[in-house]
């Protein structure tokens, strides 16, 4: 038997580190590398790599992929990241398109913390339905605001249990119930195109709740006005 010492690979090309990274998070099926799942499937060293781009995420961060700590994210933060995603969208996210830059984290920290993608979507699903929503905080400067305006003869001036603009959550659940078409026009809606009316308006009096909020296209938003 002939014994032969391990290849040094301190002059490989960081393009060919990158590359190699890439092939076994393919091979694996993720998106978050481990330096240790690295070393059992990949051509080279995690230590090459780490000395090379400084730190493991630095190098995962060059490859396109997930830092490492995304597998410590707390709950919140990645149910926030579901919201800013379904809002983008206006309806519910598949498993496909949780990727940047849409999201900010791929299924991946989801399926490890949830067992599957099913699964943590019911668990946001919990979180949405939750009655801690800072919509139903008073927004006191924005009352003030209201109150300090000058006052027409025989205006009445609302002191409002809610905040003017919608919480993510809010908009979720208004995109829950209502899908991401105008409720006037039935065109479908994506992105910045969707408009969280209040349907009975804030100046009249309207409150910031689920009830008496709808979607509309940014045309049937400016045309109804404060009506």
């Amino acid at each position: 038997m002939e014994y032969k010492l391990n290849d040094f690979h301190y002059n490989v090309p960081e393009q060919d580190l990158i590359n190699d990274l890439k092939k076994v998070a393919l091979k694996l099926g993720t998106t978050v590398l481990t330096s240790r799942e690295y070393d059992e499937a990949g051509k080279y060293n995690s230590g090459t790599i780490h000395r090379r781009f400084k730190s493991w995420n630095k190098a995962l961060e060059k490859a396109g992929l997930e830092p490492a700590l995304s597998l410590n994210i707390p709950d919140k933060e990645l149910f926030e990241n579901v919201e800013s995603v379904w809002i983008s969208l206006g309806r519910q996210p598949t498993h496909r398109e949780m990727k940047r830059p849409i999201s900010k984290y791929s299924t991946y920290p989801y399926t490890r913390r949830f067992g599957t993608w099913r699964k943590a979507l019911e668990a946001f699903i919990e979180f949405i339905n939750s009655s801690n929503d800072v919509n139903h905080e008073t927004d006191f400067i924005e009352s003030e605001e209201i109150r300090l305006e000058p006052v027409q003869e025989n205006e009445i001036i609302y002191k409002h249990k809610t905040k003017r603009i919608p919480s993510e959550r809010l908009k979720v659940q208004v995109l829950m119930r209502d899908g991401n078409k105008c409720r006037l026009c039935g065109i479908t809606l994506t992105g910045d195109d969707i408009h969280f009316d209040h349907i009975l308006a804030w100046s009249k009096g309207g409150e910031t709740v689920l009830e008496n909020l709808q979607v509309l296209c940014s045309a049937h938003n400016l045309a109804k006005g404060n009506v």
